[in-house]
């Protein structure tokens, strides 16, 4: 049962030293998986106090499973359990937990109703076992049980509403993991909302038996599996059904895991909440303007009616809407529906603020006061664009280096090859506040050159100079070529500035962060012995990012987390350096300890974990908020150029560049 989470509500004890607190169920709240593994930590002192207490032994072991923690490790919790609290309500709730769709699960839950048939622990998994064993008249009883007691929050229940209805009838609806499959069947069984939609959940698909007796069931057509196929079997079911029942209409929630849609990710349309499966062109906005405007309940968004946390379960899964919601706001606009598109923008940004994306959302909807760059087909290739790019998330990528000076000529070129000058002149470097020799030195430095074997100039050093409208004009031109270009991977896409947050995870190296704020990532770590940072033999140990000494891209050699110098005694950055003892440096002239007096060419140093050069030193990168720039430079020391750090700036300057990252808006 490898997704499923048992739907329960636990009492904290009271005066332990790291404060536990009750661990809902992930169809009432959702929380930053470093907030579950700090619960770990003060569950188990709680146990160490009171070793007796069954409710403090299950609150341990839910917050080691939202931790993350290793299959043994649970099932060593459960086998404690059995020993301290044994035959209790809470152990046998943990047991039927633990052991998967299985006969033991269900007698394991079914021994805990019988002890305690009021109480709603178990009631989420009993409801998904009912619809294993294809059980009806159970999976409604516990249904019941969880919309009675409140187990689905209020926002979770009209957002699974809204899901449901962006099918057409008697659609097939693919989902995944218990805050989307629970409240459908709770909507199915209890409201008797679109019961005519088949619900496919990949945890119980991936059991032959069940998916065997569901088929059958439901008239669903499964092709047989190679037993040489080496495709994952959830992306194989996504894949192979529409293949095999071509009149069955399937969709996809929008909460399932990309890499189980790769393989099909160019036959899907956004319709609302789900995709639609077609071979054929779909015209998705006219369906997603039509959900909007009269098949959704939107009440619930407008209004905070019911006082749900930031991390109530419906609230966090909101931030689905916006990607449909940009396609509708974009047609209104192009349409001339100005009043339809300004009440659209206003729900945008409040879901936008209240799930952390308010800086993405102002900078699609407002950018900045650049002027529109009209477009004009220009010969791109796509392919190279997107090989720029390095994933963070399934949806954000970020660019492998600062833009540079041949990358920025090019938009530059664009402009007076179409005769825009006046945008030429917005956009073009700025010398404004040099003389000479200073003036003609960054002429030279940012002038387009031919490149030969023997020189390559500074086409390759970071675009400096450049006023923050004008790289946010660069984004929106990139945005544009890129969404015309027939070769490119993805439907669509934005390319923009990133905020703070997305930069300090990208900087960090972080890939699929659990959130967007860096002090809420862990991470592990190689812990050796001063001077040994390399031995293989290191041990490995998962850490905070909140600690305040990690500083450095590469913390996860733990040693040198807060060092800007190697083992050796070399600088890992561009900085403004003082003396050090890195071999064939000794003696440099000031500044150039690093190799670099002023800006050196992207990619001199290590790349990140996520592939991403130089985020700390060369030049720093400016974000979507305009004059601030982050990860320091040549011209910052290196306590000053740190993934923490943030500078602010008036007007363009030698030492501040910037980096593009990518927004993937449709698949």
């Amino acid at each position: 049962m490898k997704r499923v989470i048992i739907l329960f509500v636990l009492f904290p004890l009271s005066g332990w030293a790291l404060a536990p607190e009750r661990i809902l169920p992930n169809t009432l709240v959702i929380k930053p998986v470093s907030w579950y593994a700090e619960q770990r930590k003060a569950w188990a002192e709680a146990i160490a106090q009171r070793p007796a207490d069954p409710a403090a032994w299950l609150n341990y072991y839910a917050a080691s499973v939202f931790a993350h923690e290793a299959t043994g490790s649970l099932q060593q919790i459960v086998s404690e359990m059995g020993k301290a609290v044994p035959n209790s309500y809470e152990y046998w709730v943990a047991k039927g937990w633990s052991v998967g769709f299985t006969a033991e699960a269900r007698e394991a839950l079914q021994t805990a109703y019988r002890l305690k048939p009021e109480q709603s622990e178990a009631y989420g998994l009993l409801q998904l076992i009912s619809e294993f064993d294809l059980n009806k008249s159970d999976r409604g009883l516990f249904s019941k049980g969880l919309y009675e007691k409140s187990q689905v929050s209020a926002s979770l229940l009209n957002y699974s509403y809204n899901v449901l209805m962006s099918l057409e009838p008697s659609a097939v609806l693919i989902t995944e993991g218990e805050s989307t499959t629970i409240p459908l069947f709770v909507l199915q069984d209890v409201l008797n909302i679109r019961q005519d939609v088949t619900i496919l959940d990949l945890d119980l698909l991936t059991h032959q038996w069940y998916a065997t007796r569901k088929f059958q069931e439901t008239g669903i057509v499964q092709a047989v599996r190679a037993s040489s196929f080496s495709e994952d079997v959830r992306a194989w079911i996504c894949s192979q059904l529409p293949d095999s029942n071509p009149n069955r209409k399937f969709y996809y929630a929008l909460t399932l895991a990309k890499d189980n849609i790769t393989s099909i990710k160019e036959y899907l349309y956004v319709v609302g909440l789900a995709s639609l499966h077609s071979l054929t062109n779909v015209d998705n906005v006219s369906q997603i303007k039509r959900n909007l405007e009269k098949e959704f309940l939107m009440d619930y968004l407008l209004v905070d009616f019911s006082g749900e946390s930031e991390h109530d379960a419906g609230r966090v899964f909101s931030a689905n809407y916006l990607v449909p919601m940009i396609l509708a706001y974009e047609a209104y606009v192009k349409e001339g529906k100005t009043q339809e598109a300004d009440k659209l923008r206003g729900l945008m940004e409040k879901i936008a603020r209240e799930t952390g994306k308010s800086s993405i959302m102002a900078n699609f909807l407002y950018g900045t006061n650049t002027e529109s760059i009209p477009y004009y087909p220009l010969a791109i290739n796509a392919k190279s664009w997107e090989e720029e790019m390095r994933p963070l998330t399934s949806t954000t990528y970020a660019a492998r280096t600062e833009v540079t000076n041949a990358q920025y000529n090019r938009f530059l070129e664009y402009l007076t090859a179409n005769n825009l000058s006046d945008l030429y002149e917005n956009y073009k470097f700025d010398f404004s506040d040099y003389e000479e020799p200073a003036l003609s030195m960054m002429i030279n430095y940012s002038t387009p050159r031919v490149e030969t074997k023997k020189n390559k100039f500074f086409n390759h050093y970071p675009a400096v100079n450049v006023r923050y409208e004008a790289a946010v004009a660069y984004c929106e031109w990139m945005t544009q070529q890129y969404n015309q270009a027939a070769d490119r991977k993805f439907k669509k896409v934005k390319f923009r500035l990133p905020t703070v947050d997305e930069w300090q995870i990208a900087a960090a190296g972080i890939k699929n962060p659990t959130s967007w704020k860096l002090n809420e990532q862990m991470a592990e770590v190689r812990i050796t012995p001063k001077g040994a940072e390399m031995d293989k033999n290191a041990e490995k140990r998962m850490v905070s990012l909140s600690e305040p000494e990690i500083l450095y891209p590469w913390f996860r050699y733990y040693g040198l987390r807060n060092s800007a110098l190697n083992t050796k005694g070399c600088y890992l950055g561009n900085f403004k350096a003082s003396p050090c003892n890195c071999p064939g440096y000794r003696g440099s002239k000031p500044n150039s300890y690093d190799g670099f007096t002023t800006m050196g060419p992207v990619m001199s140093y290590f790349a990140n974990d996520v592939g991403l050069f130089d985020v700390v030193g060369n030049v720093a990168e400016m974000v979507n908020e305009k004059g601030s720039a982050c990860g320091g430079s040549w011209n910052h020391s290196p306590d000053e150029s740190t993934i923490r750090s943030i500078h602010r700036y008036e007007k363009p300057d030698a030492s501040i560049g910037f980096r593009v990252f990518m927004e993937i808006v449709e698949n």
